[in-house]
Order: C-alpha cells, then structure tokens, then sequence
C-alpha cells in the first residue's frame, strides 16, 4: 500500500514538473532554448520508437548524442525518465507520466500550427453569406457542409432574401458574398457571372405528362400554371417562349421563387418551369421532373465587395460553389422516377 502511495506521490510531482518545465522550455528567453526542446524530442521518440537506436535513426544523429540529451534533461528536471537493464531502457512511472505530458503539448502546438495555416490562407476565418432562396434553401448548405469539411474552424453565417435584399446587404458591407439571379448595378460591389443552365419542367405527381421525355410549350395547351413573378427576368422569357409558340396557358398561381413553385406543383396545383437547383431539392418528393424545349435559361450572379480581394476565404468558398454547380452543366436533371428511354 505503501508503494502505491509513494507511486502516487511521485507521478503527481511528475505532472507538476512536466508542466513547469514544458512552459520554461516554451517561454524562456534562454538561449539553450533549442538544445532544451532536442532534449525533449529525443525524449519523445525514445518512446515512440522504442530503443536510443531508433531514436537516434529518426533524428538522424548518434545513439551516444540521445543518450547524452536524455541524461540532460533527467539532469534538468531532476526525474529518472528511463530504467536501464541488460542492454535495454524502459521507461519509469515518472517517465511515463512526463511523456504523457510532452505528447498533450506536441498535440497543442500542432493545432496552433493548422489554426495559424488556416488564418494564413483565410484570414480571420469568419464568413458570412446571403442568398436567393434557390440557393439558399438547399445549394448553399451542401456547399457549406463541404467547404467546412475542409476548414472546420472557420465561422459562417447564412441569410436569405430576394436579389433586393442581399444587394442591399452588399453595399452596407452587411455581407461577404452574396448570389443572386437579377444584377442591380450599384456602387462599390462587384458582379461575377456564375451560372447559365437550362429550366426543367416541373409536374404534379401522377400527372399525364409524366410519360413524355421532354415537355414543350404545345403540351401545356390549357394547363394550370404556375408563374414565377413578373420582376423575375426568367418570367419573360418564359412567356416569350409560350407566346412564339401561340400556346395559351392558364396562369393560375404567381410566385417570386422557383422553390415555391415546386412546393405548389407538389400540391398538385399546376405546372411550372423551374430552376434546376430548386428542383434538386425536391428529388425526394413525388415532383417529377423533365427537359423543357425550348430552353429556357435561368442565371445566377456572385457579388462583392470592391475590396473582396483581400479576403481569400471569400475566394475559397466560391471555389466550392463552381465545383458544385459543374454537376448542373454537365447532368440532366431527372428526379421523380425514370422518363422512357430515347433522345433528350
């Protein structure tokens, strides 16, 4: 009992010395600093490898130089690190103890090593982010979850609005970056065309147009329709489209966003041609979804700051974005169950 007491006693000492001693060997203004912090390199890989042999191998120096670094530093903070018999050191509870020590430490300056990386490249590591409800309601968060993947330590904020909104939110610096589908010229913010992809078909589950593998505007002969709102520039081309073709819809519901289409259209209240982003968000729901010839376009904008160049996160994350939205260039969208097989 005894002997587990004094154990006791003498790992606690260990703890204490360890820390007092890490902190000197971090803080000091010592010019030994270097030979302290080989002291306890040597120490760590001892441990790690097993033998002063291999040790020595992995520093690239002497075996007689580690075991001249390790009587140093059992010398220095007064603890015997290793046990020595036949030929071979083991270490000692005190041993053990300090290195549990000296590892927690190394695992500290290594993160501070990767959180000084990561403010390097991306300067403060906050971001804050607004958004269409196109992308912000589902794009947006899948490009998040993987850019934090990358960088989990950075902060990001999201908020959402209609392109008024978030062009507001830029010009009072209120946001980092913003996306939106109609630019509004204003001063000190900067535009950036980010995407130009084709509208799918959007129709109610169990709907007779399900069948066909592509949708033009003679099938939608006396259909409920559902609009999206006139200050939208994609309205208008969608109306162009039905009146070149002398197609009468019957315009039963206006919305401002895509996203709300689809959630109608799930409603069973219409039809409606939609951005393929917002209809990627509904790929688990009944929608069915379908090529719309002739194409429409929908358009989507990055905004900035004037001064966004000195902000790399800002450039960073819109990588992200571009990686995401290749899958919209370079796919069809086809959710809600299989078309017939032929040309699209």
């Amino acid at each position: 009992m005894l002997g587990r007491v004094d154990m006791a006693k003498s790992i606690v000492l260990a703890i204490y010395l360890v820390k007092s001693q890490f902190l000197a060997l971090l803080f000091t203004s010592d010019m030994s600093l270097p030979m302290n912090l080989r002291q306890v390199d040597a120490f760590r890989t001892i441990i790690l490898r097993g033998s002063m042999t291999a040790a020595a191998q992995e520093l690239r120096t002497s075996q007689p130089s580690i075991s001249r670094l390790i009587a140093e530093l059992e010398a220095e903070i007064d603890l015997k690190l290793f046990e020595r018999k036949a030929g071979r050191i083991r270490p000692t509870q005190e041993g053990l103890a300090f290195y549990r020590e000296v590892e927690r430490s190394y695992i500290g300056l290594e993160t501070l090593s990767y959180a000084a990386r990561d403010i390097r490249i991306f300067g403060t590591g906050r971001l804050r982010i607004a958004a269409m409800p196109v992308m912000a309601l589902g794009f947006i968060p899948r490009c998040i979850r993987r850019f934090k993947e990358r960088f989990p330590q950075v902060s990001i904020s999201l908020q959402m609005g209609h392109d008024g909104t978030v062009t507001r939110w830029m010009s009072s610096s209120y946001c980092d970056i913003g996306f939106i589908a109609n630019v509004i010229d204003i001063p000190r913010v900067e535009h950036r065309p980010l995407y130009m992809i084709p509208g799918v078909c959007a129709l109610p589950p169990g709907h007779r147009l399900a069948k066909r593998d592509r949708i033009t505007p003679k099938d939608l002969e006396g259909e409920a329709f559902i609009s999206l709102s006139l200050e939208d520039g994609a309205r208008a081309r969608v109306d162009r489209i039905f009146q070149d073709a002398g197609v009468r819809r019957h315009l039963a519901l206006e919305t401002p966003f895509s996203a709300a289409i689809c959630a109608l259209v799930e409603q069973g209240l219409g039809i409606g041609i939609v951005n393929p982003i917002a209809a990627d968000d509904y790929r688990r729901s009944g929608i069915v979804f379908r090529p719309f010839k002739p194409e429409v376009m929908f358009h989507g904008h990055a905004m900035f700051p004037s001064h966004h160049r000195t902000d790399p996160l800002v450039d960073g994350f819109l990588a992200v974005v571009r990686e995401e939205l290749a899958g919209y260039e370079t796919t069809s969208v086809r959710h809600g169950g299989p078309a017939p097989q032929g040309p699209v």
